[in-house]
């Protein structure tokens, strides 16, 4: 009973992460738009490259929801695995596919150019992969804490912050190299303790050194 219950929650914040999925690029479609329209220079390119980020996240969720399947199957106790077999597989091929073939259109945009679109796009990935993640961790301690057996959900929840929880990770540090930047230091800034040598003092403006030689005699 405590196994139906909390599928049943579970199952309601699979719906929330749905609905959230589906309505907020069109939020970040109508948020990019308005900052084009304040930038000085417009993006050309921005709607096509809203259309194929979101076609890119869409597939990189169900790449990473049929490797939690897979996963799942790998570590469950059932002993009919075939049709989790093939309903993980059934994820990852068309997910990858699409996932590649998007990364692939979005290198012949301009997107370095006009990074925009990009960092929104990578925290809404960020945004909807932590959602996913922390309900797959909240999951796997309910079923810790749960008594008696988990009947398998327990495993479902192990998968789900495995595959999750470490694509959760991956978003973060990327996000956070694509807003912060490389925070490295430049190849001309000095890390050696020694003090850089000073500059050579700058020349006394004047007359130039007259050169040796012989002078003519006074009488001539």
């Amino acid at each position: 009973m405590d196994s139906m219950i909390l599928m049943t929650v579970f199952g309601q914040v699979a719906t929330y992460i749905a609905i959230v999925g589906l309505l907020l690029p069109f939020v970040l479609y109508v948020v990019a738009r308005w900052r084009a329209h304040r930038e000085p220079i417009g993006d050309p390119q921005l709607g096509i490259k809203v259309a194929l980020g979101y076609f890119l996240v869409t597939a990189l969720q169900v790449l990473l929801a049929g490797i939690a399947v897979l996963l799942y199957a790998i570590i469950s106790s059932d002993e009919d695995k075939g049709s989790l077999y093939r309903a993980g597989f059934g994820l990852i091929v068309p997910g990858a596919l699409v996932y590649f073939a998007h990364v692939s259109l979005l290198k012949m945009t301009n997107q370095d150019a006009f990074p925009a679109v990009k960092r929104m796009l990578a925290g809404y990935n960020l945004l909807l992969t932590g959602l996913i993640g922390m309900s797959a961790l909240v999951a796997a301690f309910q079923a810790l804490f749960q008594k008696g057996s988990s009947h398998g959900f327990g495993r479902a929840a192990a998968a789900g912050v495995l595959v999750y929880g470490s694509a959760w990770a991956i978003c973060g540090w990327r996000f956070g190299r694509l807003v912060l930047g490389d925070r490295s230091p430049p190849d001309h800034v000095v890390t050696s303790d020694k003090p850089p040598s000073a500059p050579p003092p700058p020349a006394q403006p004047g007359l130039p050194p007259l050169g040796g030689g012989a002078y003519p005699p006074i009488n001539r």
